[in-house]
């Protein structure tokens, strides 16, 4: 009797909680960090070489000012088909311009160089990225 009993309020249960248990999935809420900190915007980039023959890379963007603005974050990532083994190119930048000498020699035809350029608010919360893929071929 008590086995029954004990089968019965169980079922009860589990049909409760499958009907009623759970609320009606919630919308994400919309991350406010990327609308805090001003976008980066029309990233583009030129190679060229310097004086003694290094490939000279020149990333330019623009942005909306909100005020909320302390400095770029730089990062860059060589030879990743996937981007996203980068490392922080120092230091951080105060002007959307930034010039890279220091790409190393490489034997390929061509390496994939990824530029990522993270703004940074004086809030430290960090905006949404700009992201670039350069092709570089060996002269």
């Amino acid at each position: 009797m008590l086995y029954k009993f004990s089968r019965f309020v169980l079922s009860l249960l589990f049909l409760f909680l499958t009907f009623y248990g759970c609320d009606k999935p919630r919308d994400l809420p919309t991350p406010t960090h990327f609308n805090r900190v001003p976008e980066v915007k029309n990233l583009n980039a030129s190679v060229d070489t310097t004086s003694t023959g290094k490939i000279l890379v020149q990333l330019r963007w623009e942005y909306d000012d909100n005020g909320n603005l302390r400095e770029w974050e730089v990062y860059r990532a060589l030879r990743d088909t996937a981007g996203g083994n980068y490392s922080f190119l120092q230091p951080p930048v105060k002007v959307p311009t930034y010039s890279d000498s220091t790409i190393p020699k490489f034997v390929e035809d061509s390496i994939w160089v990824y530029y990522k350029i993270i703004p940074v608010g004086l809030d430290r919360f960090l905006g949404k990225p700009g992201i670039i893929r350069l092709t570089l071929y060996r002269k």
